[in-house]
């Protein structure tokens, strides 16, 4: 019996691109990236600077990346649509 090949498999189909590997973010998803920066770095300046609670705002950030990754659920994104006006989806 001859083996079966499945055309939709990367190796058999070597001159199309391979999708999926790395996009490019949406201008949503750098707009959230930036403000998780921004608040960062804020809260360690703050705390540095002014008085070192301000490190839990470092650490809200944090954990509000960390647990965006993992249920999909991210403020801010919510609060951009609102403010463009955007659908939600």
């Amino acid at each position: 019996m001859a083996p079966t090949t499945n055309p939709t498999s990367p190796i058999d189909a070597p001159d199309e691109p391979a999708t999926g590997v790395c996009r490019v973010p949406s201008t949503e998803e750098k707009l959230v990236r930036v403000l998780a920066g921004v608040v960062s770095l804020t809260g360690l300046g703050l705390g540095f600077f002014v008085s070192p609670w301000w490190y839990l705002l470092t650490v809200f950030a944090g954990l509000n990346v960390i647990q965006s990754a993992f249920t999909g659920f991210c403020p801010p994104e919510i609060a951009y649509r609102w403010i463009n006006g955007s659908p939600s989806a």
